[in-house]
């Protein structure tokens, strides 16, 4: 049985209830992600369409549709691809931006993490042998006010598996 203060006990109440799916990199980046694919998809076709004008070109007996349509069609695609890869670079860091602040209300100016850092370091113990350095690094980063780029897929999965020991251990 946990001995836990009453602070601890608010707080992982308090972690319990908080939709992890907000924070999760990547199934939001999956559901924004359908633009990127439209604008490759059509890059795809325009090459597809101007190589096949392009070999039209080549062959003797195909009265062909000139070389205006085939560099156009080539140029269509290389404009697509490259804001296929603006559009996405642009999307990821406004995701991470926007879980980097979902991640600060949850943090707030005192911090979340280190709150419940006698749970946190019992579920790792039990589950690893050990505090692991991924850890230690976001319950620091926690303490000090502010969890980095990096950190956003340990800090959801800390939780969860956090959350979900201590629900295994209020069982027991």
């Amino acid at each position: 049985m946990l001995n836990l203060n009453e602070s601890e006990t608010h707080y992982i109440e308090l972690a319990t209830h908080i939709d992890l799916n907000e924070i999760d990199y990547d199934m939001i980046m999956y559901q924004q992600a359908k633009h990127t694919y439209r604008s490759l998809f059509l890059a795809g076709i325009f090459f597809i369409i101007g190589f096949a004008l392009f070999l039209a070109e080549l062959l003797p007996y195909l009265k062909g549709f000139g070389n205006g349509i085939v560099y156009t069609l080539f140029l269509l695609a290389i404009i697509f691809v490259f804001h296929a890869l603006r559009y996405q670079k642009e999307m990821e860091t406004r995701v991470t931006y926007e879980i980097l602040q979902k991640i600060q209300a949850i943090e707030g100016t005192s911090g979340f993490l280190w709150r419940i850092n006698t749970l946190i370091n019992a579920c790792c113990q039990e589950e690893y042998g050990g505090l692991p350095d991924g850890v230690q690094q976001i319950q620091t980063s926690s303490q000090a006010g502010g969890i980095e780029m990096g950190e956003i897929k340990l800090y959801k999965d800390l939780l969860e598996k956090v959350t979900k020991w201590y629900a295994k251990q209020q069982v027991n």
